[in-house]
């Protein structure tokens, strides 16, 4: 798809100005993946953020579809957004139809008219703490002018969600987002150490300690305390 520069350009800069003092925070997040869908004319859009357990869940949604995409990763522990998230990098598929990734979530979203999806890491300290996520109910080979202009849309949500966070600490987001700025070390070297230990890629090793703690009612920065003192062996 062609983006209008002066569209695109009129969208960042609104987002730009509405800081948290003025709009509220989740607010402004529903905002912005609407007018990701509308610039970019795609079927849906969402803002995945980690929370107390090292969980990724959907802050904003556009649509259905947007809603789609981020409830089944955050059930499964997979999918596009997942891995852009651990890996720190963009994610994209033009069409999970010929996909051999995420075996699981694939088939739920193309059930739910997924087809083209899209993951931007949003980050915060130096390190990542969620995921802007955009879908496309058809195949969709993502332009290197898109994938471009979707990373913008990204520091502009990072610098959105760094203001919320110093306007009010006090809110459930606000806390959710410190939580992550603190514990995000101990969970990433626990994660390197199972890579190790398993041979296995940084993805894989990430979902397996998530599991562990879910099972043990654990919070993964507590799991991986006791993994890196060498208490407990997964």
């Amino acid at each position: 798809m062609e983006i209008e520069k002066a569209r695109l350009d009129a969208s960042l800069t609104r987002l730009h100005h509405l800081v948290p003092e003025r709009v509220e925070l989740g607010e402004l997040l529903s905002e912005a993946v609407r007018a990701i869908t509308d610039v970019f004319g795609l079927d849906g859009a969402g803002i995945l953020v980690v929370d107390a357990d090292r969980a990724l869940r959907s802050v904003a949604a556009s649509n259905s579809s947007g809603r789609l995409l981020e409830q089944v990763q955050e059930e499964l522990g997979e999918g596009p957004c997942v891995e852009s998230f651990v890996l720190d990098e963009l994610v994209v598929s033009p069409d999970l139809a010929g996909e051999a990734r995420w075996p699981q979530a694939r088939p739920r979203l193309l059930a739910g008219g997924v087809r083209a999806v899209l993951g931007v890491p949003i980050r915060m300290g130096g390190g990542p703490i969620g995921t802007l996520n955009v879908a496309d109910d058809s195949p969709r080979e993502w332009t290197s002018a898109e994938r471009e202009a979707l990373e913008r849309f990204g520091q502009v949500l990072e610098s959105i969600l760094l203001a919320g966070m110093v306007a009010d600490r006090s809110t459930k987001l606000a806390r959710q987002l410190q939580f992550a700025l603190d514990y995000r070390v101990p969970i990433d070297r626990a994660v390197g150490y199972l890579m190790a230990v398993w041979d296995t890629d940084a993805v894989t090793a990430f979902e397996r300690l998530r599991r562990a703690a879910r099972s043990s009612r654990r919070r993964v920065s507590e799991l991986a305390e006791e993994i890196l003192a060498g208490r407990v062996r997964l």
